[in-house]
């Protein structure tokens, strides 16, 4: 190889030594997030009350006053409740639960008003009992409600105020109304619980979605 030949092999690798070469890298494909299941309204519920403070009796207690007194017993033993009882104040209002109809309202003496809701979910029909409050003049057998809808009012029961609330898993049916039930059957009455269920149980897991900061629904 001549000296001339070498020179031009040398300038040659000088070349492609100082000719820089890209190192940045193509932007990725922007992944698209997975989608989020928003839950069906009609199994969104949510608490009647801002607060939700045990009062003296809660789901299957016996059915006692505060005081220790059963309202109702019979062979098979004290009756138990069928909903759970909450603090309240006289004339505090009551939401809805959920979207559904009312379908039942009733005056007592001793437990003044009280109010069935029916709610049609994807898992079937449940109706929502509500005692111890006065039904708002706006509303009445048949009128529709929305979660979160003020309808009631709780009613002045002295110092045994308070506000009941019961979940029946099924349609409307005599014993729907009941507040308690004896633990066997008994006087015609069916054993407890029967198509009762703990009403704090099945909120807490009907609450809407909380929508985290990053965009996360978590419920």
């Amino acid at each position: 190889m001549g000296r001339a030949t070498a020179a031009l092999l040398l300038c040659a690798l000088q070349l492609v030594l100082v000719v820089p070469t890209s190192s940045v890298a193509a932007p990725a494909a922007a992944v698209p997030a997975p989608p989020q299941d928003k839950p069906n309204p009609a199994d969104v519920f949510q608490y009647p009350l801002p607060t939700w403070q045990p009062h003296c009796l809660g789901f299957g207690s016996e059915w006692r006053y505060c005081n220790g007194t059963p309202l109702r017993a019979c062979a098979s033993g004290v009756w138990l409740h069928t909903g759970t009882d909450v603090v309240a104040a006289v004339g505090q209002a009551v939401k809805a639960a959920g979207d559904g109809v009312i379908v039942g309202y009733m005056i007592d003496p001793t437990f003044r008003g009280g109010v069935l809701i029916r709610h049609q979910t994807s898992a079937g029909v449940v109706i929502m009992q509500y005692w111890h409050l006065w039904l708002r003049s706006e509303f009445a057998v048949g009128s529709h409600v929305r979660r979160g809808q003020a309808f009631a009012d709780i009613a002045d029961m002295g110092d045994k105020t308070h506000f009941h609330f019961a979940v029946f898993n099924g349609d409307l049916e005599s014993h729907t109304w009941n507040g308690a039930l004896p633990p066997g059957a008994c006087s015609g009455f069916p054993a407890f619980p029967y198509r009762f269920i703990d009403p704090t149980a099945f909120i807490e897991a009907h609450l809407p979605p909380v929508r985290l900061a990053h965009g996360t629904l978590f419920g």
